[in-house]
Protein backbone atom coordinates (compact mmCIF):
# COMPACT_ATOMS: atom_id res chain seq x y z
CA UNK A 1 0.00 0.00 0.00
CA UNK A 2 0.86 3.33 -0.44
CA UNK A 3 0.04 6.43 1.59
CA UNK A 4 0.66 10.19 0.69
CA UNK A 5 -0.39 13.05 2.69
CA UNK A 6 -0.56 16.90 2.31
CA UNK A 7 -1.05 18.07 6.08
CA UNK A 8 -0.70 21.42 8.32
CA UNK A 9 0.93 21.64 11.90
CA UNK A 10 -0.10 24.85 13.15
CA UNK A 11 1.88 26.85 15.91
CA UNK A 12 0.71 29.09 18.53
CA UNK A 13 2.08 32.18 16.95
CA UNK A 14 4.22 32.88 13.60
CA UNK A 15 7.48 30.97 13.52
CA UNK A 16 10.30 32.87 13.51
CA UNK A 17 13.16 31.93 11.74
CA UNK A 18 15.43 30.54 14.51
CA UNK A 19 12.16 28.49 15.56
CA UNK A 20 12.44 26.97 12.00
CA UNK A 21 16.06 25.69 11.90
CA UNK A 22 15.25 24.37 15.20
CA UNK A 23 12.15 22.15 13.81
CA UNK A 24 13.72 21.63 11.29
CA UNK A 25 16.73 19.45 12.45
CA UNK A 26 14.11 17.74 14.06
CA UNK A 27 12.30 17.02 10.54
CA UNK A 28 15.69 15.65 9.28
CA UNK A 29 15.74 12.81 11.89
CA UNK A 30 14.66 9.73 10.07
CA UNK A 31 14.99 7.79 13.31
CA UNK A 32 11.53 9.20 14.45
CA UNK A 33 9.84 7.31 11.82
CA UNK A 34 11.96 3.74 12.33
CA UNK A 35 11.01 3.01 15.44
CA UNK A 36 9.08 -0.30 15.30
CA UNK A 37 10.21 -0.74 11.73
CA UNK A 38 11.46 -4.23 11.31
CA UNK A 39 14.85 -4.30 9.52
CA UNK A 40 14.87 -4.27 5.82
CA UNK A 41 11.73 -2.74 5.92
CA UNK A 42 12.78 0.60 6.49
CA UNK A 43 11.98 2.29 2.89
CA UNK A 44 8.40 1.66 4.20
CA UNK A 45 8.53 3.79 7.08
CA UNK A 46 7.16 7.68 6.57
CA UNK A 47 9.23 10.36 4.91
CA UNK A 48 9.09 13.69 4.28
CA UNK A 49 9.14 14.99 0.63
CA UNK A 50 8.53 18.27 1.43
CA UNK A 51 8.22 20.73 3.84
CA UNK A 52 7.03 24.65 3.95
CA UNK A 53 6.69 27.21 6.79
CA UNK A 54 3.77 30.21 6.33
CA UNK A 55 3.09 32.07 9.55
CA UNK A 56 1.86 29.69 11.99
CA UNK A 57 1.98 26.84 10.26
CA UNK A 58 4.53 24.06 8.73
CA UNK A 59 2.88 22.54 5.65
CA UNK A 60 4.07 18.51 5.13
CA UNK A 61 3.75 16.63 2.06
CA UNK A 62 4.82 12.95 3.46
CA UNK A 63 4.45 9.35 1.51
CA UNK A 64 4.97 6.01 3.28
CA UNK A 65 4.45 2.22 2.91
CA UNK A 66 2.71 0.25 5.34
CA UNK A 67 5.48 0.87 7.95
CA UNK A 68 4.98 4.02 10.46
CA UNK A 69 2.16 5.40 8.14
CA UNK A 70 2.03 9.17 7.05
CA UNK A 71 -0.99 9.68 9.17
CA UNK A 72 1.06 8.25 12.30
CA UNK A 73 4.33 9.78 11.02
CA UNK A 74 2.98 13.38 10.95
CA UNK A 75 1.59 12.76 14.57
CA UNK A 76 5.19 11.21 15.91
CA UNK A 77 6.67 14.62 14.65
CA UNK A 78 4.41 16.79 17.64
CA UNK A 79 6.22 15.31 20.27
CA UNK A 80 9.98 15.59 19.45
CA UNK A 81 9.34 19.29 17.84
CA UNK A 82 7.90 20.16 21.09
CA UNK A 83 11.08 18.90 23.19
CA UNK A 84 13.04 20.78 21.00
CA UNK A 85 11.46 24.09 20.34
CA UNK A 86 8.91 24.45 22.94
CA UNK A 87 10.53 25.74 26.40
CA UNK A 88 13.31 27.13 24.15
CA UNK A 89 10.94 29.40 21.79
CA UNK A 90 8.11 29.76 24.16
CA UNK A 91 5.97 28.38 21.24
CA UNK A 92 3.12 25.35 21.12
CA UNK A 93 1.34 23.16 18.63
CA UNK A 94 -2.05 24.28 18.48
CA UNK A 95 -3.49 21.41 15.75
CA UNK A 96 -2.82 18.71 13.38
CA UNK A 97 -4.87 18.71 10.44
CA UNK A 98 -4.80 16.91 7.28
CA UNK A 99 -5.37 18.10 4.16
CA UNK A 100 -6.16 15.69 2.04
CA UNK A 101 -4.42 11.78 1.77
CA UNK A 102 -4.77 9.31 -0.22
CA UNK A 103 -4.05 5.71 0.29
CA UNK A 104 -3.36 3.33 -2.62
CA UNK A 105 -4.27 -0.60 -1.92
CA UNK A 106 -3.15 -2.46 -4.98
CA UNK A 107 -5.27 -4.90 -6.34
CA UNK A 108 -6.13 -6.04 -10.05
CA UNK A 109 -7.89 -4.47 -12.94
CA UNK A 110 -10.83 -6.90 -12.49
CA UNK A 111 -11.41 -6.42 -8.67
CA UNK A 112 -11.49 -2.75 -9.47
CA UNK A 113 -14.00 -3.01 -12.69
CA UNK A 114 -16.56 -4.98 -10.09
CA UNK A 115 -16.05 -2.39 -7.18
CA UNK A 116 -16.40 0.38 -9.84
CA UNK A 117 -19.57 -1.46 -10.89
CA UNK A 118 -21.02 -1.99 -7.82
CA UNK A 119 -20.43 1.51 -6.89
CA UNK A 120 -18.38 1.00 -3.86
CA UNK A 121 -18.78 3.51 -1.10
CA UNK A 122 -16.38 3.71 2.05
CA UNK A 123 -18.25 6.24 4.82
CA UNK A 124 -15.34 9.73 5.73
CA UNK A 125 -13.95 9.36 2.51
CA UNK A 126 -14.38 9.84 -1.25
CA UNK A 127 -12.86 6.50 -3.65
CA UNK A 128 -11.25 6.35 -6.95
CA UNK A 129 -9.11 4.18 -9.03
CA UNK A 130 -6.22 4.11 -11.30
CA UNK A 131 -3.76 1.66 -12.51
CA UNK A 132 -1.85 1.21 -9.18
CA UNK A 133 -5.21 0.32 -7.29
CA UNK A 134 -8.34 1.28 -5.26
CA UNK A 135 -7.48 5.02 -3.99
CA UNK A 136 -9.33 6.24 -0.69
CA UNK A 137 -9.17 9.92 -0.38
CA UNK A 138 -9.35 11.66 3.29
CA UNK A 139 -9.79 15.56 3.38
CA UNK A 140 -9.57 17.51 6.42
CA UNK A 141 -8.78 15.49 9.10
CA UNK A 142 -8.04 16.96 12.40
CA UNK A 143 -7.52 15.30 15.55
CA UNK A 144 -10.68 14.10 16.29
CA UNK A 145 -10.65 12.00 13.53
CA UNK A 146 -7.70 10.70 13.71
CA UNK A 147 -8.28 9.65 16.97
CA UNK A 148 -11.49 7.26 16.35
CA UNK A 149 -8.98 5.37 14.17
CA UNK A 150 -11.78 5.85 11.69
CA UNK A 151 -8.53 5.76 8.36
CA UNK A 152 -7.93 2.05 9.44
CA UNK A 153 -11.67 1.29 9.62
CA UNK A 154 -11.86 2.26 6.39
CA UNK A 155 -8.54 0.30 4.87
CA UNK A 156 -10.16 -2.57 6.70
CA UNK A 157 -13.37 -2.05 5.32
CA UNK A 158 -12.23 -1.88 1.31
CA UNK A 159 -9.47 -5.02 1.97
CA UNK A 160 -12.43 -6.87 3.51
CA UNK A 161 -14.38 -6.04 -0.22
CA UNK A 162 -11.20 -7.27 -1.89
CA UNK A 163 -11.23 -10.52 -0.02
CA UNK A 164 -14.49 -11.14 -0.76
CA UNK A 165 -14.09 -10.65 -4.26
CA UNK A 166 -11.17 -13.16 -3.85
CA UNK A 167 -13.05 -15.55 -1.92
CA UNK A 168 -16.49 -15.19 -4.40
CA UNK A 169 -17.71 -19.09 -5.18
CA UNK A 170 -15.65 -20.28 -2.55
CA UNK A 171 -17.40 -21.56 1.48
CA UNK A 172 -18.65 -18.65 4.06
CA UNK A 173 -17.37 -18.61 7.53
CA UNK A 174 -19.71 -21.58 8.42
CA UNK A 175 -17.95 -23.78 6.04
CA UNK A 176 -14.82 -22.68 7.38
CA UNK A 177 -15.71 -23.94 10.98
CA UNK A 178 -17.81 -26.72 10.59
CA UNK A 179 -16.22 -29.78 11.51
CA UNK A 180 -19.10 -32.00 9.70
CA UNK A 181 -19.86 -30.52 6.65
CA UNK A 182 -22.99 -28.17 6.75
CA UNK A 183 -26.42 -29.93 5.62
CA UNK A 184 -25.63 -33.56 6.71
CA UNK A 185 -28.22 -35.10 8.03
CA UNK A 186 -27.21 -36.79 11.36
CA UNK A 187 -30.53 -38.03 12.60
CA UNK A 188 -34.26 -38.86 11.55
CA UNK A 189 -37.37 -40.67 12.07
CA UNK A 190 -40.04 -41.76 9.44
CA UNK A 191 -43.36 -42.00 10.16
CA UNK A 192 -45.64 -45.13 11.35
CA UNK A 193 -48.50 -44.02 9.71
CA UNK A 194 -50.04 -45.69 6.54
CA UNK A 195 -51.93 -42.49 5.01
CA UNK A 196 -49.92 -38.74 5.38
CA UNK A 197 -51.85 -35.79 4.32
CA UNK A 198 -50.21 -34.54 1.35
CA UNK A 199 -52.16 -30.97 0.40
CA UNK A 200 -50.93 -27.75 1.37
CA UNK A 201 -52.44 -26.67 4.94
CA UNK A 202 -51.86 -22.42 4.33
CA UNK A 203 -54.82 -22.45 1.58
CA UNK A 204 -57.08 -25.11 3.69
CA UNK A 205 -56.72 -22.96 6.47
CA UNK A 206 -57.65 -20.00 4.63
CA UNK A 207 -60.31 -21.59 2.99
CA UNK A 208 -61.90 -22.60 6.81
CA UNK A 209 -60.97 -18.94 8.21
CA UNK A 210 -58.55 -20.13 10.81
CA UNK A 211 -56.07 -17.70 9.43
CA UNK A 212 -56.87 -14.63 7.17
CA UNK A 213 -54.34 -12.40 5.40
CA UNK A 214 -53.40 -9.40 7.30
CA UNK A 215 -53.02 -6.51 5.51
CA UNK A 216 -48.82 -6.36 5.74
CA UNK A 217 -46.87 -8.49 4.16
CA UNK A 218 -45.79 -12.11 5.83
CA UNK A 219 -48.38 -11.39 8.48
CA UNK A 220 -51.17 -13.34 9.73
CA UNK A 221 -54.17 -12.66 11.74
CA UNK A 222 -54.95 -16.39 13.75
CA UNK A 223 -58.72 -17.24 14.56
CA UNK A 224 -59.62 -18.79 17.53
CA UNK A 225 -58.80 -22.31 16.05
CA UNK A 226 -55.39 -21.69 15.30
CA UNK A 227 -54.69 -20.00 18.18
CA UNK A 228 -55.76 -22.84 20.39
CA UNK A 229 -53.25 -25.31 18.48
CA UNK A 230 -50.43 -22.46 18.70
CA UNK A 231 -50.78 -22.73 22.46
CA UNK A 232 -51.69 -26.57 22.70
CA UNK A 233 -47.78 -26.93 20.91
CA UNK A 234 -46.77 -23.70 22.71
CA UNK A 235 -47.59 -25.75 26.35
CA UNK A 236 -45.89 -28.96 24.62
CA UNK A 237 -42.86 -27.15 23.98
CA UNK A 238 -42.51 -25.87 27.24
CA UNK A 239 -43.55 -28.96 28.78
CA UNK A 240 -41.67 -31.76 26.78
CA UNK A 241 -38.40 -29.81 25.81
CA UNK A 242 -37.97 -26.93 27.79
CA UNK A 243 -38.60 -27.80 31.31
CA UNK A 244 -36.79 -30.84 31.02
CA UNK A 245 -33.76 -29.48 29.94
CA UNK A 246 -34.46 -26.79 33.07
CA UNK A 247 -34.72 -23.35 31.76
CA UNK A 248 -36.43 -20.49 34.04
CA UNK A 249 -38.91 -18.89 32.21
CA UNK A 250 -37.60 -14.67 31.93
CA UNK A 251 -39.77 -11.77 29.95
CA UNK A 252 -37.51 -10.48 27.10
CA UNK A 253 -37.87 -7.15 25.39
CA UNK A 254 -38.28 -7.48 21.73
CA UNK A 255 -37.97 -3.46 20.78
CA UNK A 256 -33.97 -3.90 20.76
CA UNK A 257 -31.04 -0.95 20.76
CA UNK A 258 -28.90 -0.09 17.34
CA UNK A 259 -26.13 -0.36 19.71
CA UNK A 260 -26.69 -4.23 21.19
CA UNK A 261 -27.13 -5.41 17.48
CA UNK A 262 -24.09 -3.61 16.56
CA UNK A 263 -22.20 -5.65 19.25
CA UNK A 264 -24.00 -8.73 18.03
CA UNK A 265 -22.42 -7.95 14.62
CA UNK A 266 -25.67 -9.00 13.45
CA UNK A 267 -26.02 -5.23 11.65
CA UNK A 268 -22.84 -6.61 9.35
CA UNK A 269 -24.28 -10.64 8.96
CA UNK A 270 -28.10 -9.55 7.64
CA UNK A 271 -28.81 -5.43 7.97
CA UNK A 272 -30.97 -6.05 5.29
CA UNK A 273 -33.40 -9.10 7.59
CA UNK A 274 -34.87 -6.13 9.95
CA UNK A 275 -37.25 -3.66 10.82
CA UNK A 276 -36.00 -0.51 11.52
CA UNK A 277 -37.37 1.81 14.67
CA UNK A 278 -37.90 5.40 14.31
CA UNK A 279 -38.99 7.49 17.20
CA UNK A 280 -41.17 10.56 17.04
CA UNK A 281 -40.00 13.67 17.75
CA UNK A 282 -42.15 14.29 21.35
CA UNK A 283 -44.09 17.51 20.14
CA UNK A 284 -47.62 17.55 19.51
CA UNK A 285 -47.05 20.94 17.73
CA UNK A 286 -44.77 19.69 15.47
CA UNK A 287 -47.22 16.86 14.44
CA UNK A 288 -50.25 19.27 13.68
CA UNK A 289 -49.03 19.88 10.40
CA UNK A 290 -49.22 16.33 9.48
CA UNK A 291 -52.22 15.34 10.95
CA UNK A 292 -53.67 18.76 9.08
CA UNK A 293 -52.62 17.86 5.55
CA UNK A 294 -53.77 14.33 5.96
CA UNK A 295 -57.41 15.44 6.44
CA UNK A 296 -57.12 17.66 3.76
CA UNK A 297 -55.48 14.85 1.34
CA UNK A 298 -57.52 12.44 2.84
CA UNK A 299 -53.90 10.38 2.73
CA UNK A 300 -51.32 9.37 4.49
CA UNK A 301 -48.42 12.46 3.89
CA UNK A 302 -45.20 10.00 4.37
CA UNK A 303 -42.21 12.45 3.18
CA UNK A 304 -43.95 15.07 6.14
CA UNK A 305 -44.02 12.46 8.47
CA UNK A 306 -40.67 10.89 7.70
CA UNK A 307 -39.07 14.80 8.87
CA UNK A 308 -40.95 14.29 12.08
CA UNK A 309 -39.17 10.61 13.14
CA UNK A 310 -35.55 11.03 14.72
CA UNK A 311 -33.46 8.74 13.16
CA UNK A 312 -33.00 5.00 13.41
CA UNK A 313 -32.52 3.74 17.07
CA UNK A 314 -34.24 0.26 17.33
CA UNK A 315 -34.75 -2.96 15.39
CA UNK A 316 -38.11 -5.05 16.44
CA UNK A 317 -36.01 -8.41 17.75
CA UNK A 318 -35.09 -10.58 14.76
CA UNK A 319 -33.30 -13.33 17.04
CA UNK A 320 -35.16 -12.85 20.15
CA UNK A 321 -32.00 -13.80 22.05
CA UNK A 322 -30.89 -10.49 21.84
CA UNK A 323 -31.85 -8.84 24.89
CA UNK A 324 -29.73 -12.12 26.95
CA UNK A 325 -26.32 -10.98 26.13
CA UNK A 326 -27.24 -7.12 27.23
CA UNK A 327 -28.09 -7.97 30.20
CA UNK A 328 -24.70 -9.58 30.86
CA UNK A 329 -22.99 -6.70 29.41
CA UNK A 330 -19.50 -6.58 30.92
CA UNK A 331 -20.60 -8.79 34.01
CA UNK A 332 -17.90 -11.17 36.06
CA UNK A 333 -19.90 -14.75 36.03
CA UNK A 334 -19.27 -17.86 37.53
CA UNK A 335 -19.50 -20.84 35.04
CA UNK A 336 -20.29 -22.73 37.92
CA UNK A 337 -23.17 -21.04 38.46
CA UNK A 338 -24.42 -21.07 34.59
CA UNK A 339 -27.91 -19.45 33.44
CA UNK A 340 -30.32 -20.90 31.23
CA UNK A 341 -33.07 -18.63 30.13
CA UNK A 342 -36.03 -18.97 28.42
CA UNK A 343 -38.30 -16.23 27.00
CA UNK A 344 -42.02 -16.84 25.02
CA UNK A 345 -43.42 -14.01 25.41
CA UNK A 346 -44.13 -11.86 22.17
CA UNK A 347 -43.40 -11.79 18.38
CA UNK A 348 -40.09 -12.16 16.25
CA UNK A 349 -39.62 -10.16 13.53
CA UNK A 350 -37.59 -10.77 10.40
CA UNK A 351 -37.69 -8.43 6.88
CA UNK A 352 -37.89 -11.54 4.28
CA UNK A 353 -39.50 -9.46 1.33
CA UNK A 354 -40.70 -10.97 -1.59
CA UNK A 355 -39.76 -14.35 -0.07
CA UNK A 356 -42.44 -14.46 2.72
CA UNK A 357 -45.67 -17.00 1.60
CA UNK A 358 -47.69 -18.73 3.01
CA UNK A 359 -47.71 -19.40 7.15
CA UNK A 360 -44.20 -21.39 6.67
CA UNK A 361 -42.52 -18.13 5.74
CA UNK A 362 -43.81 -15.24 7.45
CA UNK A 363 -42.08 -11.75 8.63
CA UNK A 364 -43.76 -12.28 12.28
CA UNK A 365 -43.82 -15.48 13.87
CA UNK A 366 -43.76 -17.00 17.67
CA UNK A 367 -41.49 -19.07 18.96
CA UNK A 368 -39.98 -20.26 22.52
CA UNK A 369 -36.13 -19.23 22.74
CA UNK A 370 -34.04 -20.50 25.03
CA UNK A 371 -30.35 -19.15 25.73
CA UNK A 372 -27.85 -19.99 28.31
CA UNK A 373 -24.30 -19.40 29.38
CA UNK A 374 -21.21 -21.64 31.20
CA UNK A 375 -18.42 -24.02 30.11
CA UNK A 376 -18.32 -25.30 26.77
CA UNK A 377 -18.87 -28.07 27.95
CA UNK A 378 -22.06 -27.10 29.70
CA UNK A 379 -23.42 -25.21 26.36
CA UNK A 380 -22.28 -28.12 23.98
CA UNK A 381 -24.88 -30.51 26.47
CA UNK A 382 -27.31 -27.96 26.57
CA UNK A 383 -27.66 -27.65 23.03
CA UNK A 384 -27.73 -31.53 22.75
CA UNK A 385 -30.22 -31.83 24.77
CA UNK A 386 -32.67 -29.17 23.83
CA UNK A 387 -32.29 -31.06 20.35
CA UNK A 388 -32.57 -34.34 21.52
CA UNK A 389 -35.79 -33.68 23.53
CA UNK A 390 -37.13 -31.61 19.97
CA UNK A 391 -36.97 -35.03 18.61
CA UNK A 392 -38.86 -36.97 21.03
CA UNK A 393 -41.56 -34.75 20.73
CA UNK A 394 -41.56 -34.99 17.30
CA UNK A 395 -41.64 -38.97 17.46
CA UNK A 396 -44.32 -38.76 20.25
CA UNK A 397 -46.39 -37.04 17.56
CA UNK A 398 -45.72 -39.53 14.88
CA UNK A 399 -43.71 -36.30 13.16
CA UNK A 400 -41.17 -37.28 9.87
CA UNK A 401 -38.36 -35.24 10.58
CA UNK A 402 -34.66 -35.12 10.12
CA UNK A 403 -32.03 -33.19 11.83
CA UNK A 404 -29.26 -31.69 9.90
CA UNK A 405 -26.12 -29.64 10.31
CA UNK A 406 -27.31 -25.96 9.62
CA UNK A 407 -25.50 -23.73 6.57
CA UNK A 408 -26.85 -20.64 8.46
CA UNK A 409 -25.84 -19.87 11.75
CA UNK A 410 -27.78 -16.81 12.32
CA UNK A 411 -24.16 -15.20 14.25
CA UNK A 412 -22.18 -16.20 11.21
CA UNK A 413 -24.54 -15.16 8.36
CA UNK A 414 -23.01 -13.94 5.08
CA UNK A 415 -19.39 -13.78 6.82
CA UNK A 416 -16.58 -14.62 5.04
CA UNK A 417 -13.71 -14.68 7.77
CA UNK A 418 -13.37 -13.77 11.38
CA UNK A 419 -10.46 -11.42 12.84
CA UNK A 420 -11.02 -11.63 16.57
CA UNK A 421 -9.68 -15.21 17.54
CA UNK A 422 -13.31 -16.31 18.67
CA UNK A 423 -13.43 -19.69 19.59
CA UNK A 424 -16.20 -21.44 17.54
CA UNK A 425 -17.83 -25.34 18.10
CA UNK A 426 -17.06 -27.86 16.06
CA UNK A 427 -21.16 -27.14 14.71
CA UNK A 428 -22.36 -24.04 15.48
CA UNK A 429 -25.97 -25.09 14.20
CA UNK A 430 -28.18 -28.03 14.11
CA UNK A 431 -31.37 -27.76 12.64
CA UNK A 432 -34.54 -29.95 12.65
CA UNK A 433 -37.01 -30.24 9.86
CA UNK A 434 -40.52 -31.45 9.83
CA UNK A 435 -40.94 -32.96 6.60
CA UNK A 436 -44.27 -31.25 4.21
CA UNK A 437 -45.39 -33.81 1.92
CA UNK A 438 -47.67 -31.60 -0.17
CA UNK A 439 -44.05 -30.30 -2.06
CA UNK A 440 -43.72 -33.27 -4.35
CA UNK A 441 -40.42 -32.01 -6.61
CA UNK A 442 -37.72 -32.65 -3.86
CA UNK A 443 -38.41 -33.77 -0.10
CA UNK A 444 -38.35 -30.85 1.61
CA UNK A 445 -38.93 -29.88 5.25
CA UNK A 446 -39.70 -26.85 7.76
CA UNK A 447 -37.01 -26.04 10.01
CA UNK A 448 -39.09 -25.76 13.43
CA UNK A 449 -35.75 -25.95 15.71
CA UNK A 450 -32.46 -24.10 15.17
CA UNK A 451 -29.49 -25.44 18.12
CA UNK A 452 -26.87 -22.93 17.91
CA UNK A 453 -23.86 -22.62 20.11
CA UNK A 454 -21.66 -19.16 19.91
CA UNK A 455 -18.60 -20.16 21.19
CA UNK A 456 -16.96 -16.73 22.49
CA UNK A 457 -18.67 -14.60 20.00
CA UNK A 458 -21.06 -12.67 21.97
CA UNK A 459 -18.66 -13.19 24.98
CA UNK A 460 -16.18 -10.96 22.80
CA UNK A 461 -18.50 -8.79 21.73
CA UNK A 462 -20.24 -8.29 24.89
CA UNK A 463 -17.11 -8.30 27.43
CA UNK A 464 -18.13 -10.90 29.57
CA UNK A 465 -15.53 -12.60 31.82
CA UNK A 466 -15.46 -15.71 33.80
CA UNK A 467 -14.30 -14.44 37.28
CA UNK A 468 -11.35 -17.15 37.32
CA UNK A 469 -10.81 -16.49 33.68
CA UNK A 470 -11.72 -19.59 32.98
CA UNK A 471 -13.84 -20.02 29.26
CA UNK A 472 -16.95 -18.85 28.90
CA UNK A 473 -19.45 -20.25 25.93
CA UNK A 474 -23.29 -19.05 25.04
CA UNK A 475 -25.77 -20.78 22.81
CA UNK A 476 -29.12 -21.02 21.87
CA UNK A 477 -31.78 -22.58 20.51
CA UNK A 478 -35.44 -21.46 19.30
CA UNK A 479 -38.58 -24.01 18.91
CA UNK A 480 -40.45 -22.31 16.45
CA UNK A 481 -43.79 -22.28 17.09
CA UNK A 482 -45.63 -21.06 13.95
CA UNK A 483 -43.16 -23.40 12.08
CA UNK A 484 -44.39 -26.51 14.78
CA UNK A 485 -47.84 -25.18 14.02
CA UNK A 486 -47.01 -25.38 9.96
CA UNK A 487 -45.33 -28.56 9.86
CA UNK A 488 -47.96 -30.39 11.83
CA UNK A 489 -51.14 -29.36 9.85
CA UNK A 490 -48.72 -30.61 6.74
CA UNK A 491 -48.24 -33.81 7.84
CA UNK A 492 -52.05 -34.49 9.76
CA UNK A 493 -54.27 -31.87 8.38
CA UNK A 494 -57.05 -29.77 9.51
CA UNK A 495 -59.56 -32.20 10.72
CA UNK A 496 -59.43 -32.98 14.33
CA UNK A 497 -60.28 -36.56 14.42
CA UNK A 498 -57.11 -37.20 12.44
CA UNK A 499 -54.78 -35.41 14.80
CA UNK A 500 -52.87 -37.25 17.52
CA UNK A 501 -54.43 -37.79 21.19
CA UNK A 502 -51.94 -35.58 22.50
CA UNK A 503 -52.90 -32.74 20.88
CA UNK A 504 -56.84 -33.57 20.58
CA UNK A 505 -56.39 -33.54 24.75
CA UNK A 506 -54.59 -30.23 25.02
CA UNK A 507 -57.11 -28.88 23.10
CA UNK A 508 -59.97 -30.26 24.88
CA UNK A 509 -62.70 -28.89 22.16
CA UNK A 510 -61.70 -26.90 18.82
CA UNK A 511 -63.88 -23.56 18.39
CA UNK A 512 -65.55 -22.75 15.52
CA UNK A 513 -63.77 -20.37 13.38
CA UNK A 514 -65.74 -16.68 12.58
CA UNK A 515 -67.31 -15.93 9.46
CA UNK A 516 -69.33 -12.99 7.38
CA UNK A 517 -71.28 -13.35 4.62
CA UNK A 518 -68.15 -12.51 2.34
CA UNK A 519 -65.30 -14.21 4.05
CA UNK A 520 -64.39 -16.98 4.07
CA UNK A 521 -64.82 -17.61 0.53
CA UNK A 522 -66.54 -20.71 -0.03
Amino acid sequence: MKFELNGIITFSKDVSEETQTDIIEVLNDRSIFLKGVPEGKEDEASTIMSYKFEGKELKLHMISGTYTRAHEGIVRLKKPIMEKVGRKHQIGIRDILIEKYVITIPTNEEYMETLKDKKLKVPECDVDYDKHGVKIIFADMGDSELKRNIIDRAIKFVRNELEKLDKKGSDDLTFEVCKIAPCTIVSEYKTTRNNVFEQEPTELAEAKGWVRRFVGRGQWFYTAPMAKLFRAFESLIVEECIEKVGFDECLFPKLIPLDVMYKMRYLEGLPEGMYYVSPPKRDPEMFEEFVNEMMIKKEIPVDTLKGLLRDPGYVLAPAQCEPFYSFFDHELVDIEKPFKFFDKSGWTYRWEGGGAKGLDRVNEFLRGECVWMGSPEFVEKTRDDTLLYAEKLAEKLDLEYWTEVGDDPFYLEGRKSEDRGIEFPDVPKYEMRLWMPHIKDERKGVAVTSANIHGTHFVEGFGIKDYKGRKVWTGCTGYGLTRWVMGFLSQYGLEFEDWPELIQKKIGKMPEAPSTTTWPIK
